[in-house]
């Protein structure tokens, strides 16, 4: 008997048990268990995955949590006058962010509370040097009415009350400009903004001062057409009186002032600026860029009169309308510009 005739009854055999198995119900169980087993698996991978983000999110918020009550607790036992500075500990998203947000503002409020106490202390000593400004003409002024007091020769005793009465003018003009100082600072002082006039202004004051220019040998000079600017009237009107008032107490020759078209203070439109110049005697002496600051005159030579308060009013009097106030030395000349909006010619009558 050949090998094929062996193997092709086998054959036969083997293809009628598939059949039978294929058709069988043990089959069917058999593929049915194993889909079940397919299905379990997924199951358990979806289950161990959702485990495994639910572990993660935990490890994460408990790392947020101490990282955060790390801090915090720094924050809160942090002295305020202490140089320390939170650190980050981790390199959690947002964590360095945070941090360098919150030194920023350390950093912050202690360049405040270093200002704040350097003003402090520049008030203090303007203050003082104020007090002794104001006490001086008093002393003077009760010295002479004690004088005038005991005097028989009406003469004297008239010479006398007048001195007394200029000493008391000069007091009251101290306390004036610290008045002034104290409206000008107050955010609540109102302001009525309108056009008006430059020149007839400019003019008013400079003639108010007659007698002062006269008296030193002095003629100003005055540069400036018909001019309309934005301004509070009265407002700009002390500004220009305590700049003439400035250049007569620290000058030593002829006021020169002229109005030229300029841009705006912040740049928007169109504006006029006015420069108040003269020559003082020592340059030297002068930081035009402290010329604005409160109580500047108020050093320890006090070589002329004044409080050191009239260009601090003028600069926050331009400052609460929109103006600009700056100051410049070219050789021995000292030029004192307001920048203001506005510059329209006023329309002719009909």
């Amino acid at each position: 008997m050949t090998t094929d005739a062996l193997l092709e009854p086998l054959y036969r055999w083997l293809r009628s048990a598939a059949r039978w198995l294929l058709a069988s119900s043990t089959m069917d169980g058999w593929l049915d268990l194993y889909e079940r087993l397919h299905m379990a698996e997924g199951l358990l991978l979806v289950a161990m995955l959702a485990l495994g983000l639910a572990i993660g999110a935990a490890l994460v918020v408990a790392c947020y949590a101490t990282e955060l009550g790390r801090q915090a607790r720094f924050l809160s036992r942090r002295e305020r006058l202490s140089n320390a500075r939170l650190t980050c500990g981790s390199r959690l998203p947002g964590t360095v962010g945070m941090v360098d947000a919150v030194n920023a503002e350390i950093d912050a409020a202690d360049a405040e509370r270093v200002g704040a106490l350097r003003a402090a202390d520049e008030f203090s000593r303007g203050l003082t040097a104020l007090s002794h400004d104001v006490r001086t003409p008093l002393t003077g002024a009760r010295g002479y009415l004690q004088l005038a007091l005991g005097e028989a020769d009406p003469a004297r005793r008239d010479a006398q009350l007048a001195a007394a009465d200029a000493r008391l003018a000069a007091m009251s003009g101290l306390l004036d400009e610290l008045f002034s100082y104290a409206r000008a600072t107050d955010p609540d002082t109102p302001l009525d903004l309108g056009p008006v006039a430059l020149r007839p202004m400019l003019e008013q004051v400079l003639l108010g001062h007659y007698p002062e220019f006269e008296k030193r040998g002095w003629e100003p000079a005055l540069t400036c057409g018909d001019v309309m600017v934005d301004a509070d009237a009265e407002a700009l009107a002390r500004i220009v009186e305590n700049l003439v008032a400035n250049a007569l107490r620290h000058g030593c020759g002829p006021l020169s002032v002229s109005a030229r078209a300029e841009e705006a203070p912040g740049g928007e439109g169109g504006g006029v600026a006015v420069d108040f110049s003269n020559p003082v005697p020592d340059p030297s002496a002068i930081d035009a860029d402290r010329l604005f600051e409160r109580f500047y005159q108020a050093d320890a030579s006090r070589a002329t009169a004044g409080s050191g308060l009239g260009l601090s009013v003028a600069a926050k009097l331009a400052e609460a309308q929109g103006m600009g106030l700056s100051a410049r030395l070219d050789g021995d000349v000292l030029t004192i510009t307001l920048a203001m909006a506005g510059g329209r010619i006023p329309p002719s009558p009909l």
